[in-house]
């Protein structure tokens, strides 16, 4: 409870947390079935303990997959987690009146099998595609067509897009929050919904240990900060998964849709679009002095 005394619930223990997704899926069913009766539109997020390290497989699960590893066997624990709410929804009814996402907040851990592997560079605690980008999956039955999309979505997009869908859009979604929050989401609404809809979201923000370290417009990609080679074995490393980080020239630009790998900067062959990706930058910064983030940013 916000505000209220904190005390422990419990030990986390690799034990504790063997079955620690299968009581979480106990909870979102039953908060599901229970929100059936409510007339009020409910958000659920469920954020999985299983495929993340350490991977402790339930009991049940341990050597169920084909290949019998942790995370392998993780991951077919995941497939019924998410196959269970999905029944919940289905039913309770409440399936066609449901959007459903799935999605993550970050790259593989490492570049390297069986850690991870993407056609990006990079991975978690950086930057470069391979940190950031994920797939995200968008269903509603009866709404949603099939289609695929390279539109720009940000998690915090949900807020706006969440909020629209449940009858507060645009100026309705101001009287939610303090006049002093500045909300970084865009309503992804028109997007997911429509036939052959476009992400609203015209730029996408990075940031490094608290600072704004690039921003995204279209296919280009402008880096002030990146994290160096060999990062965690560098100098004024402090721990975390970002390592060494420095500065660039102020012409690190990629196009992402022709070097996805990041290894090739057109800053100097496309001077041009440093224009508004430069200006986005000192506009982005203005926000961040007008509503100062409540955590630690540089400025």
């Amino acid at each position: 409870m916000r505000g209220g005394k904190q005390e422990a619930v419990a030990e986390i223990t690799p034990k504790y947390m063997e079955d620690l997704d299968q009581r979480w899926m106990k909870y979102g069913v039953d908060f599901i079935n229970k929100m059936a009766k409510n007339d009020k539109p409910f958000f659920l997020y469920y954020g999985t303990r299983g495929c993340h390290f350490d991977n402790y497989p339930n009991a049940h699960y341990a050597g169920r997959s084909p290949a019998r590893t942790s995370y392998s066997d993780c991951i077919v624990e995941m497939n019924d987690v998410f196959a269970n709410l999905y029944r919940a929804l289905e039913t309770s009814g409440q399936l066609d009146n449901t959007l459903i996402v799935f999605t993550s907040d970050n790259g593989p851990e490492a570049e390297v099998p069986p850690h991870g592997r993407t056609p990006f560079r990079g991975a978690k605690g950086s930057t470069w595609e391979g940190g950031v980008r994920v797939p995200t999956f968008v269903y509603w039955k009866g709404m949603i067509q099939p289609r695929k999309s390279d539109g720009i979505v940000d998690l915090a997009d949900l807020f706006p897009t969440s909020l629209s869908l449940a009858g507060h859009p645009g100026a309705e979604l101001a009287k939610l929050v303090p006049s002093k929050t500045f909300i970084d989401g865009v309503d992804q609404s028109s997007f997911f919904l429509g036939t052959n809809g476009q992400s609203n979201r015209k730029a996408e923000h990075y940031f490094l240990n608290g600072e704004l370290s690039a921003v995204r417009i279209d296919e280009f990609k402008y880096h002030l900060l990146i994290q160096q080679p060999f990062a965690f074995t560098q100098t004024g490393y402090q721990g975390g998964f970002t390592g060494a980080i420095t500065k660039t020239a102020g012409t690190t630009i990629f196009n992402l849709y022709t070097n996805p790998q990041e290894d090739d900067s057109v800053g100097v062959r496309h001077i041009p679009m440093g224009v508004p990706l430069q200006t986005e930058v000192h506009n982005y910064m203005e926000i961040l002095k007008k509503y100062p983030p409540k955590v630690q940013i540089k400025l």
